[in-house]
């Protein structure tokens, strides 16, 4: 379930990661449909997610996937920011809800909603894992960056992906290749990130400034709030992952915000907003 860091490109190798992903599928429709067996249990920490749209129909096979891992979070929390959907969700939803899932609603914060309704409602005692709804995890995920998270010590952002950050533009990047803590890593949100409470208080006390700042990217808004609380960023592996999508050809925000060349811009936007004002 790794792409080893990067999408194939070789028509062979797409071919075949397609094929790998539409055989998982069936297994996991068969697991919606069929399994009774929880997708939470004793770990003490919390998986947020979100969705919206079209996506929505979709979200339930990466659910599935958090929901068979090795370790189970103590709970999951889906967003949505229909109240319809939340009344009335799919059926494949639905049937996870009956297993532990919880569905909740929201105002439409767009990426941040996958984090931010939940430091405001709920309770900042432990460690967030954030997920996104396109991708197919690992059984392995959430035990890694537990086994990772080191509550004796000094805080850390935990990831399994990350960039190291520099005063050249955000597309010259380097993906981490070290296991070594810093500020200067940024982690990216699809492959998975565990935030320690320091940080999630210091989103708390900031509220929404995002929407004025970089409402279309979580990302930078994350990183500074945890630069601004001290935190240093460190990838759990010397190697960054990408997963397994739920669509081979399907990108995020992330992505869109590369080619339209605006991270730079973002990125300034959101150091800004967070320098000078320590959490």
């Amino acid at each position: 379930m790794r792409n080893n860091g990067r999408y194939p490109t070789h028509l062979a190798a797409k071919t075949f990661l397609h094929l790998q992903i539409t055989l998982y599928t069936l297994v996991l429709t068969v697991r919606n449909v069929c399994s009774r067996r929880p997708i939470t249990g004793g770990c003490d920490v919390d998986v947020s997610i979100t969705t919206y749209g079209d996506r929505t129909r979709r979200a339930w096979r990466t659910l599935e996937t958090i929901g068979r891992g090795t370790l189970l979070p103590r709970s999951i929390v889906l967003w949505h920011e229909d109240e319809s959907v939340v009344r009335n969700p799919p059926s494949t939803l639905r049937r996870l809800m009956k297993r532990g899932l919880k569905i909740k609603h929201c105002a439409d914060y767009g990426p941040h909603k996958k984090y931010f309704p939940y430091v405001m409602q709920e309770s900042l005692e432990r460690p967030l894992v954030t997920a996104d709804d396109d991708v197919l995890y690992p059984r392995g995920w959430l035990a890694g960056l537990v086994a990772a998270h080191r509550p004796d010590e000094p805080a850390e952002v935990l990831t399994y992906r990350a960039r190291v950050m520099s005063d050249d533009p955000y597309a010259s990047w380097p993906l981490c290749a070290s296991t070594i803590p810093s500020e200067n890593l940024m982690s990216t949100g699809a492959a998975g990130v565990l935030y320690p409470p320091k940080v999630l208080r210091a989103l708390r006390e900031r509220g929404d400034e995002f929407m004025r700042v970089c409402p279309r990217a979580d990302d930078f808004w994350l990183h500074y709030a945890a630069v601004a609380s001290g935190v240093l960023t460190r990838q759990v592996s010397e190697s960054a992952a990408t997963w397994w999508p739920i669509r081979p050809k399907e990108r995020g925000l992330m992505h869109h915000n590369l080619l339209e060349g605006g991270n730079d811009t973002i990125a300034h936007a959101a150091r800004k907003a967070w320098q000078g004002r320590p959490a």
